[in-house]
């Protein structure tokens, strides 16, 4: 018994899908790969706009010191007049207190102190500016502020004043 199989020819159907999906997964490479091209380039433009961001904050101008001391005294001053006015708000006394003395230093030296945790302030060489801001600790975080506003003032305003 003798059979015979006829196979068809191998491209005896229509080519037109064949190469429309080709087209298609062609393009879709291309469209992928500059859009991965366009993102690496747009990356390296930020990170270089960044960078010469960063090297423009970094210069430091040291501001006229008598000027910059009279500011910040007046500041204290203000800080004291509110005080006198209501000597029970002791704790915004010293969070006042904290706040112009920490500004101070950071505008006289560029050190960003005003941002910084005691144990930061206290690993620079700012001693003073440490030791007075941990004397401001417990009446300005304590649950019952207690402390001696006026003393602190002082101590402040010498601070501001001896700053070289």
């Amino acid at each position: 018994m003798e059979t015979t199989i006829n196979l068809r020819r191998l491209f005896d159907f229509s080519q037109l899908p064949i190469i429309i999906t080709g087209a298609v997964l062609a393009v879709l490479t291309v469209a992928i790969i500059l859009m991965f091209l366009y993102t690496i380039l747009k990356n390296m433009e930020l990170k270089q706009k960044e960078a010469e961001e960063v090297i423009e904050q970094k210069v430091f101008v040291k501001p006229d010191m008598t000027k910059l001391k009279a500011e910040y005294l007046a500041l204290l001053d203000g800080i004291e007049a509110k005080f006198n006015e209501d000597t029970t708000k002791v704790r915004p006394a010293y969070e006042g207190m904290s706040r112009v003395v920490r500004d101070f230093v950071y505008r006289a030296t560029g050190t960003e102190v005003d941002k910084f945790a005691l144990y930061e302030i206290n690993a620079t060489e700012f001693k003073d500016l440490a030791k007075l801001v941990g004397e401001y600790y417990q009446p300005e975080f304590d649950q019952i502020s207690e402390g001696d506003v006026r003393d602190h003032l002082a101590k402040s305003r010498r601070l501001v004043s001896e700053w070289n």
